[in-house]
C-alpha cells in the first residue's frame, strides 16, 4: 500500500472511531421514559410477578431501546446503556414455576371436613404447609393477616376472612419423608428457613409444638426451566405423628381424561381439597396438565387419582391467581380468575414418576407375596380358631392362610382382633380380591 492510501486508511478508521464515540443529545422525553424502566423492573422484582409481568417489561425495555441513541446525554451525565438493557433481556430465563393459579369452571376448593368424601380425611394427615419460621410465635399462633388483607381480596371472595401464613404445600411419603415442589426448597436457606406445619385447618389460628416439624436435609431436588423437572424431596427432622405416608404411582402412565383430586394450601390457606378435575393434556415428559382449582401456595401438593386414591404428581406451576375488579366509586379489589373448564393453560403437574429419592414404597403386592406357601411369617391364633399366618403392624395385624386351592386373609386393629376390618376367601387365583384385603392393611 502506498502512502496516500495509508493515509486514507487511517482517516477512515478515526472516521469510524470517532462515530462510534458520538454521543448525541437526548431527547427531552429521555429521563423520565429511563426512570419509568427503572421503576417497572423494581415492581417485577417480586416472587408473584407473572411472566406477563416480565414480558411487560421487556416490551417497554425494546421501546425504549429503539426510540434514543445507544449514547446520549443528559445536563452534560451520559447515558449508554443499550448494551446493558439487550444483555438483561438476553440472559434473563423466564421461570414459569411459581407462577400462581386459577379457578376452572366452578371454584372446587373444600373445607376437609366439608368434603363428602371419606378418604380426604384420611389423606389430609399427610398433608403440610410451608411457613417462614418467623411467622410462628413460641405459643404457636401464625402470624398472619387475612388473605382479604394481604392479597387486596374483596371481601365477597371465598375463604377471604382466613388467615394465609402459608408458602408452599407438601406431603409425606414416607414416615419423615417429604415431597414439595423444587422451588419451595432450592438449598439449604430454604430448609432451614421454613418450618413444615401439619394438620393447619381453618378452625385454629394456632397450632401445636408437636404438628410444626423442621427440614433435617434435602434428599433430592431438581428445578429447570429447559426440562420443567420440578419436585424437592426432604428428609424431616423426626418421623410425623398421627400421619400415614400416602401411596404414589412407581410405575406406568396415567391418562388423559382421568379424574384428579388436589389438597393442599391455596395461597398459603388453611387446607382444602379440590376435586372435579381433569387430566387435560399427558404430552410432556416430565409433567401432565389439569384443569385443577390452584393457587400459589399449592405448590408442592399431592394431585391423586380420584378413583384409585393414589399420589399421580406434585402442583408446580399455573395460570395467574387473580384479576381486579373496580366498582362504581373506583374502589379496587381482587376477585379469583375465573376459567371454563377447557380454556387458560392448565395447571402442569410434575409426575411422581420422574422424582428421585423417594423411598421404596412396600406395595400391596409385595405383602400378599409373604404369605401362604413358603411363608416365613410367624403363626398364631389371631382372632380365629386356628392358627394363621400373621403379619403384624403398628395398630393392625394381617393374616391368612391356605386350604386347598382357597386363599384366606382377613385383617383387624390389635386391640380388636374380633372386629375384622376386612376379609376374604376366595380361589387364590384371585389376586384382586386378596389384594383389597391387603390394601385395608396398609392404610
Amino acid at each position: 500500500m502506498n502512502k496516500l492510501g495509508l493515509i486514507i486508511s487511517l482517516s477512515l478508521l478515526f472516521t469510524l472511531a470517532s462515530c462510534e464515540d458520538e454521543v448525541a443529545k437526548c431527547e427531552d422525553t429521555f429521563q423520565d421514559d429511563y426512570n419509568s424502566l427503572k421503576q417497572s423492573f423494581v415492581s417485577i422484582y417480586s416472587p408473584t410477578s407473572s411472566t406477563e409481568d416480565f414480558n411487560t417489561l421487556t416490551d417497554s425495555i425494546s421501546i425504549f431501546v429503539e426510540k434514543y441513541p445507544s449514547k446520549c446525554s443528559v445536563n452534560d451525565e451520559v447515558y449508554d446503556v443499550t448494551k446493558d438493557l439487550n444483555n438483561f433481556v438476553s440472559q434473563s430465563t423466564v421461570v414459569n414455576l411459581i407462577t400462581p393459579k386459577v379457578i376452572y369452571g366452578k371454584d372446587d376448593r373444600l373445607e376437609i371436613a366439608d368434603s363428602p368424601d371419606p378418604r380426604h380425611a384420611e389423606w389430609a394427615n399427610a398433608v403440610a404447609v410451608q411457613v417462614s419460621g418467623t411467622k410462628i410465635s413460641e405459643n404457636g399462633e401464625l402470624i398472619s393477616a387475612t388473605i382479604q388483607e394481604s392479597m387486596g381480596l374483596c371481601p365477597t371472595e371465598e375463604f377471604a376472612d382466613q388467615i394465609n401464613p402459608g408458602r408452599c404445600s407438601g406431603f409425606l411419603v414416607g414416615e419423615n419423608t417429604l415431597v414439595t415442589a423444587g422451588h419451595c426448597v432450592e438449598n439449604q436457606s430454604d430448609c432451614s428457613n421454613y418450618k413444615w406445619v401439619f394438620g393447619f385447618k381453618s378452625d385454629s389460628n394456632s397450632v401445636q409444638q408437636s404438628q410444626i416439624y423442621s427440614c433435617k436435609s434435602i434428599i433430592s431436588q431438581q428445578l429447570s426451566g429447559s426440562t420443567n423437572a420440578d419436585f424437592a424431596v426432604i428428609e424431616l427432622d423426626r418421623n410425623v405423628e398421627n400421619a400415614e405416608p400416602l401411596t404414589f404411582r412407581t410405575s406406568g402412565e396415567v391418562k388423559k381424561g382421568d379424574s384428579i383430586t388436589v389438597m393442599g394450601h391455596p395461597s398459603g390457606l388453611p387446607m382444602k381439597v379440590a376435586s372435579g378435575a381433569t387430566i387435560r393434556s399427558t404430552s410432556d415428559d416430565w409433567y401432565f396438565v389439569g384443569n385443577l382449582d390452584t393457587f400459589g401456595g399449592n405448590s408442592g401438593s399431592p394431585v391423586f387419582n380420584t378413583d384409585t386414591g393414589i399420589v399421580e404428581g406434585i402442583l408446580v406451576r399455573g395460570e395467574t391467581d387473580y384479576s381486579w375488579s373496580t366498582d362504581a366509586d373506583g374502589n379496587s379489589c381482587r376477585v379469583v380468575y375465573q376459567c371454563s373448564d377447557d380454556s387458560c393453560r392448565g395447571e402442569d403437574v410434575t409426575r411422581i414418576t420422574k422424582v428421585t429419592g423417594l423411598p421404596k414404597q412396600v406395595t400391596a403386592a409385595d405383602i400378599l407375596a409373604e404369605f401362604f406357601d413358603g411363608s416365613e411369617l410367624s403363626l398364631e391364633n389371631k382372632g380365629i380358631a386356628f392358627n394363621v399366618q400373621v403379619k403384624q403392624g403398628a395398630d393392625k395385624y394381617l393374616a391368612g392362610t391356605k386350604f386347598l386351592d382357597l386363599c384366606a386373609m382377613h385383617t383387624a386393629e390389635n386391640e380388636s382382633p374380633n372386629a375384622w376390618s376386612n376379609s376374604t376367601v376366595v380361589n387364590c387365583d384371585n389376586q384382586e380380591a386378596l389384594l383389597q384385603v391387603v390394601e385395608t392393611y396398609k392404610k
